[in-house]
């Protein structure tokens, strides 16, 4: 990946300390996800370590939290790590779809490890922009299909009150058979799309999402505001495709 353009990047940091990217993947590891699609899953996070790192600007602000999500949810990074130090974690597929459990994590997560900012001191850290990857539709702890767990959880996450860490964005790729664009759409708050249950798909689309953060700190712009306006800027993967 070619670096930034942006040539003084330091003259840009707010002062009281660093300012960081949170960036959230939220990863399904339900039984469905056995086998083949969980290696592809571990292969694209590699990828996508080394895409983000690589670039100049990109590398020193962008800090990674990985959350699985099956019966239960769980945060697997030690908090949000930085990029360079980012190793992808052992992934085991097993059990349920629990959507709701990990937008509940998410949020505990965003509250514990993204620095707020402080009235005249610093600004804090950047919304943090969610990328959740899933090849099925949410269910219960049964099993069950069901919209009346997950969605309350992530109009938790979105309507918080002012003063609390929310998202700049939640873009949901949807990968294998099942996935409904209806769903996808609804978990997503602005694009949603489709994609291959592939290695090679996995690896595209997370290579696509590295060099879409890049292109939005590299523009020198707010990245709270420029990540969905980039995705247009990044050639789509022949096997992702947009949901209208």
């Amino acid at each position: 990946m070619s670096q930034s353009n942006l040539p003084n990047w330091a003259e840009v940091q707010p002062a009281g300390g660093e300012r960081h990217l949170p960036v959230y993947l939220l990863i399904d590891t339900s039984d469905s996800m056995k086998g083949a699609p969980i290696e592809a899953v571990r292969q694209g996070l590699e990828q996508f370590q080394t895409e983000t790192a690589g670039d100049e600007y990109a590398r020193s602000i962008v800090h990674v939290g990985v959350i699985t999500f099956g019966s239960e949810a769980k945060l697997v990074t030690e908090g949000l790590v930085p990029i360079t130090s980012f190793q992808p974690p052992i992934l085991e597929a097993a059990g349920a779809t629990r959507l709701d459990l990990a937008f509940q994590e998410l949020q505990a997560s965003m509250d514990a490890h993204v620095v707020k900012p402080i009235k005249g001191a610093q600004k804090g850290d950047w919304k943090p922009c969610v990328f959740i990857f899933t090849d099925g539709l949410p269910t219960d702890s049964n099993g069950t299909l069901t919209n009346e767990l997950w969605k309350p959880a992530r109009d938790g996450v979105l309507n918080r009150v002012k003063g609390e860490t929310k998202p700049s964005e939640v873009i949901a790729f949807g990968c294998g058979p099942n996935v409904v664009n209806e769903n996808l759409k609804d978990i997503s708050t602005g694009v949603a799309f489709r994609m291959g249950s592939s290695v090679a798909s996995f690896v595209a689309v997370l290579r696509y999402v590295s060099m879409s953060l890049a292109a939005s700190v590299a523009s020198g712009a707010n990245p709270d505001n420029t990540l969905l306006s980039n995705l247009d800027k990044v050639s789509l993967p022949p096997d992702l495709i947009r949901i209208p």
